[in-house]
């Protein structure tokens, strides 16, 4: 691994599934409190996707608690949530969201 994030790894190097995986659970440990305080994307950046977008499918990659999902259903869309961390899955699912948990790189469309 290098120094500089913005570079990718030496193609020698074993491959790092999540370089700060423990980071990226701690969001799970608080689900509620991780969407009461994450802010939602800009309605005009939802607007201009749905807009360009050739149809109503989204699917949100690491959907978290579904802050995005929530904001694309609101716009007609039909979302399909892919979330690592069950808790967080668990969450979106609560309030709407269908998400199926995987990594991206192991789901199965």
């Amino acid at each position: 691994m290098t120094d500089d994030p913005s570079r990718p790894p030496p193609a020698d190097s074993a491959p790092e599934l999540h370089q700060r995986r423990q980071v990226a659970e701690s969001f799970g440990e608080d689900p509620g409190r991780y969407d009461r305080t994450r802010p939602p994307y800009p309605g005009a950046l939802v607007k201009r996707i749905v807009a360009a977008s050739p149809g109503p499918d989204v699917l949100d990659v690491g959907c978290g608690t579904g802050i995005a999902a929530r904001q694309f259903q609101a716009a007609g869309c039909h979302v399909l949530g892919v979330e690592a961390d069950a808790r967080m899955a668990a969450f979106a699912r609560r309030i709407g969201t269908e998400v199926e948990v995987a990594t991206f790189e192991a789901w199965e469309p």
